[in-house]
């Protein structure tokens, strides 16, 4: 008897481990862009889970921290705001050789656009686009060589790799450095915010950022594609998150 008892022990235990390593292997763990986790992911993360079963992990960081978790093996899967290998060449850069985009697969859900931000106090309602690239460039110091007052711009910008910076970087300023006098914020969200407060100011944004204390620039702006990254082929819990995913992108704009 007593025996048995111990068998029945030992399968309820080796049941238990089964079943532990099964809700282990379900998790998925997702790092990277804002823009990606704001529109899609997290506003989804419980109907997500329940329709695939799997418990999602989800860091946001930016496409430059989302680059090196894929890379490094910290996480399952990458949510994308930016080109690949506009992100890492942009951490190489800075760290050379700390990244690579070989054998990475992209799967795109949708794309943003970028607008160009002001402070609507500043009198200058129009700009090209060849304009706003010199004034990101640093080419176009002063408001007054665009038509508004003898004040020096304010450029607001994202850190380098964070996905909207860098698709401006790629998408308009044809890869040249945005200016080293820019204002550097730490998010998205802290670009349109600062903007907001300072007339003399100008950056960028996305629909998920702009508050209406900023002034959206007419007929300027930058299409972002976004999506999610793998190492390699994806296996078949993250099969079951890109289909998920791509059932939530059609709001996506």
């Amino acid at each position: 008897m007593f025996r048995k008892h111990l068998v029945v022990l030992a399968a309820g235990a080796s049941l238990l481990a089964a079943g532990v390593a099964q809700s282990v292997a379900a998790e998925l763990k997702v790092s990277g862009a804002a823009t990606v986790a704001g529109d899609i992911i997290i506003p989804n993360k419980a109907a997500i889970e329940k329709t695939t079963g799997l418990t999602l992990n989800v860091v946001v960081n930016g496409d430059g921290n989302g680059l090196k978790d894929l890379y490094g093996g910290k996480v399952d899967v990458m949510m994308v705001a930016a080109p690949l290998k506009a992100t890492a060449d942009a951490l190489n850069k800075i760290n050379p050789g700390s990244v690579s985009t070989d054998g990475l697969q992209f799967v795109q859900l949708g794309a943003v656009g970028i607008k160009f931000i002001l402070n609507p106090k500043n009198p200058v309602k129009s700009l090209t686009a060849a304009q706003v690239k010199d004034i990101f460039t640093g080419k176009i110091t002063s408001w007054k060589d665009v038509g508004g007052a003898d004040q020096p711009i304010m450029v607001v910008v994202e850190p380098p790799g964070n996905g909207t910076r860098t698709n401006v970087v790629s998408g308009l300023l044809d890869g040249a450095d945005i200016t080293g006098q820019a204002h550097v914020m730490q998010a998205l969200v802290q670009v349109a915010q600062v903007v907001g407060q300072a007339p003399n100011a100008i950056g960028y944004g996305n629909s998920a950022s702009i508050t209406p204390a900023d002034y959206v620039v007419p007929g300027v702006d930058v299409k972002q594609p976004i999506g999610l990254a793998t190492k390699g082929a994806p296996n078949g819990d993250v099969q079951k998150l890109i289909a998920a995913a791509q059932q939530y992108s059609a709001s996506v704009r």
